[in-house]
């Protein structure tokens, strides 16, 4: 819905909530479970940069969401999993989908950037281990209620994105994130790298430190040794 919404010219900042999706999707085309209680929404955004830069806007939700918790959840232990994850005591509390219209002259671009975050309950028999807020810290938190800090966060980052660039934000993530200056394994499609997780490069990649020396990583699905 948000896509059609961008491709009518819907302006930036238009939100779609939805209180459950029957087809719900993350990253690689994988199913997203959407009961309803978690909180599902979209937002359009339209930066004026090169779709490069753009995908910086990818890790700006994750910091969205871990303020949400600092301020619902105060004592929650939370970090980030690169590239899209939210986790909470180490298991997966809220992913990130980010989607892209056309984008060259004479195309205005648009992003869409869709966020799931589990506060009632969480999937079963995942990949990764999932979890939920209530799960986790006993504490019930609306989905409307999540919405509102959620954006309110986002619109924040967004803004200093925009007037500052990536790199504030790309140093509150590392600061969260896990597995830094640790032992990881990246699977890019047929292709695993094994290595020291030592940040991220300008454009959000992950870099790592192998024995065959240093090694950035564009896309992939990390997993802790």
């Amino acid at each position: 819905e948000a896509k059609l919404l961008a491709n009518k010219q819907a302006p930036e900042g238009t939100v779609v909530w939805a209180k459950e999706q029957t087809a719900g999707k993350g990253r690689m085309n994988r199913n997203w479970v959407s009961k309803p209680g978690n909180l599902y929404s979209s937002v359009i955004l339209r930066p004026t940069t090169s779709l490069q830069i753009a995908a910086q806007l990818s890790f700006l939700p994750a910091l969205a969401v871990g303020e949400l918790l600092s301020k619902l959840t105060p004592a929650a232990n939370y970090s980030f999993k690169w590239p899209n994850d939210v986790l909470l005591n180490r298991k997966k509390i809220s992913g990130i989908l980010l989607e892209s219209g056309c984008w060259g002259e004479g195309h205005p671009g648009w992003l869409v950037i869709g966020c799931g975050i589990n506060l009632l309950h969480s999937p079963l028999k995942t990949a990764f281990p999932a979890t939920s807020i209530l799960e986790e810290t006993d504490r019930m938190v609306s989905p409307d209620v999540a919405l509102s800090y959620y954006y309110q966060s986002l619109f924040k980052w967004y803004k200093n994105w925009r007037e500052k660039g990536f790199f504030s934000a790309r140093n509150a993530w590392l600061a969260k994130a896990d597995g830094m200056h640790q032992e990881i394994t990246v699977k890019c499609g047929k292709k695993t790298y094994s290595g020291s997780f030592v940040g991220l490069d300008e454009h959000g990649a992950l870099e790592l430190k192998t024995l065959r020396g240093h090694h950035t990583v564009q896309a992939g699905d990390v997993y802790f040794n």
